[in-house]
């Protein structure tokens, strides 16, 4: 009911309102419009408050060294991610050290360093640490490596970005860990587009930033077979700047011929038992350990196979696996975990996933001296798959 005293101009302005509210009580598509638009400010608001806290951050390390870590072989959703945290960080003047462990042994990875030109620090025992301040974490929430044990043991953890699952074990200054996001670069894609310093179509840093995470969404989503909302959201906005034509070339690598070898192994040495597929590859050099995942990646594709498992022993060192699935039901973390357990001194658990895909590594330790090679290989591979049937009732 409208109140006769309001001037003219009100009047027409709650009729209005009014007319709105009705229609939307007869129409279930507006509602529902009504509600999409809602949710999605809200997101918009979440978002760019934890921008904020991370801008915020930033600006309390202005003048400050800080030290990116890449745990495990590079992969391309932690390389663009550590590009990205750099490029944020040295706007608020904070100079950024990328640095990795393991060899950048997939075809596709050393393409996108190489075409991209990213510079990244292969850590030696001989560097010196001192001078930084505080390190970060992406695309990981373990602090399990060289470095990090070197540095003294009250130097901060700045933050941790990631998108597996939450541990808990780690605190930092900023905190943002969304099991939502398919890659860490749909998150650092957002920090771009809500934050200060947002991407320019004029600038060829900006291009190839885009580009680099663009792949990493690519490559973490399977092609965005497995993308969320926010890898689809941020891979609409990274397309207006990305290099399709450095894309292309990265993501036509050719493989080289290790891997080719390992596949060629996996295929001879295979063991179905219903919808599983284990494949032993025998022993491979540390520089060609991502051929056993490229060899998992393949297979998984079989007719009739739902979960595939490839595993060989690493550099003489440990046992390196990797599993994919398409099956609906499995949680391969979960799944590695119950199979394999943790290290009893350490706690630390031997394997881990997400989603579709999971690794695992197992020491050999006091085994590495084993005179007969064939011999480890045997039991290591019967020993492996043996706990593996056991669990999927194989055996």
């Amino acid at each position: 009911m409208i109140d006769p005293t309001l001037p003219e101009d009100e009047e027409e302005l709650l009729l209005e309102e009014e007319e709105e509210e009705a229609v939307k009580e007869n129409d279930p598509a507006a509602r529902e419009r009504e509600e999409r638009d809602r949710e999605e400010r809200d997101v918009r608001l979440k978002t760019k408050k934890k921008v904020v806290e991370l801008e915020s951050a930033f600006k309390e390390f202005s003048g400050h060294k800080m030290l990116i870590t890449i745990n495990g072989p590079p992969d391309p959703d932690s390389i663009a991610s550590a590009l990205t945290h750099k490029y944020i960080a040295q706007n608020f003047g904070v100079d950024v050290q990328i640095m990795f462990f393991d060899p950048i042994s997939h075809a596709e990875n050393r393409a996108l360093v190489r075409q991209l030109e990213i510079e990244l620090l292969l850590y030696k025992p001989e560097i010196d640490l001192s001078e930084y301040s505080c390190f970060a974490l992406v695309d990981t929430q373990s602090q399990d490596n060289p470095a990090l044990e070197k540095l003294p043991t009250d130097t901060p953890c700045f933050s941790v970005v990631d998108h597996h699952k939450k541990t808990g074990l780690t605190k930092a200054i900023f905190t943002d860990i969304r099991e939502n996001a398919g890659a860490t670069s749909s998150i650092y894609a957002e920090y771009l587009k809500y934050g200060s310093y947002t991407l320019s179509q004029s600038s060829l840093e900006d291009s190839s930033l885009a580009t680099a995470l663009h792949h990493g969404i690519r490559s973490d989503t399977d092609n965005f077979f497995l993308a969320r909302e926010i890898d689809w959201k941020a891979g609409t906005y990274l397309s207006r700047f990305v290099d399709r034509d450095v894309l292309r070339t990265i993501s036509e690598s050719s493989v080289t011929a290790s891997t080719m070898d390992i596949l060629q192994k996996a295929l001879a040495n295979n063991n179905i038992r219903d919808n599983y597929l284990f494949a032993g590859v025998n022993y491979v050099r540390d520089s060609d350990r991502d051929g056993i995942a490229q060899a998992a990646d393949y297979l998984v594709r079989r007719e009739g196979i739902e979960t595939v498992i490839v595993f060989g022993i690493v550099d003489d060192k440990l046992i390196h696996g990797s599993l994919r699935t398409r099956s609906t039901t499995m949680d391969p973390d979960a799944f590695l975990k119950s199979v394999l357990g943790a290290d009893k001194a350490t706690g630390k658990y031997y394997g881990g996933g997400r989603l579709d895909k999971g690794g695992f590594q197992i020491p050999l330790d006091i085994f590495t001296g084993c005179p007969d090679r064939e011999l480890l290989w045997q039991t290591v591979s019967k020993t492996i798959t043996a706990y593996f049937l056991k669990t999927v009732g194989g055996i």
